[in-house]
């Protein structure tokens, strides 16, 4: 189990829904799915180069409880920022799930 204590991070999930108008055209948009309080495991920054320009890519681990919605295609917004889930690892002896997420540079 998670203790309560260490779920101090409000994760906002998000997913692209697709409408069409009557004249057939496509818009996607960002709807809220649900929040869920959680606990950040860890936080690192890469600075790198790839074909002569510079990245910064930050990614951050969070541990929540276990949530069946939750998947790679879901984006997070957390601290007035946007991710995307790289990775979601169930652990299945305390109910809860890793999350890795990586900034989506705006």
């Amino acid at each position: 189990m998670i203790p309560a204590g260490t779920l101090k991070y409000k994760l906002i999930f998000k997913q692209v829904i697709e409408t069409q108008t009557e004249s057939g055209f496509i818009t996607k948009s960002k709807v809220e799915l649900f929040t869920c309080k959680a606990a950040k495991v860890k936080t690192k920054n890469n600075y790198g180069e790839d074909a002569k320009e510079m990245f910064n890519s930050s990614q951050i681990e969070f541990k929540v409880r276990y949530n069946k919605l939750i998947n790679t295609d879901l984006t997070i917004d957390y601290n007035s920022n946007e991710y995307k889930i790289v990775s979601v690892d169930e652990n299945k002896f305390d109910n809860s799930l890793n999350l890795l997420l990586e900034k989506i540079n705006n």
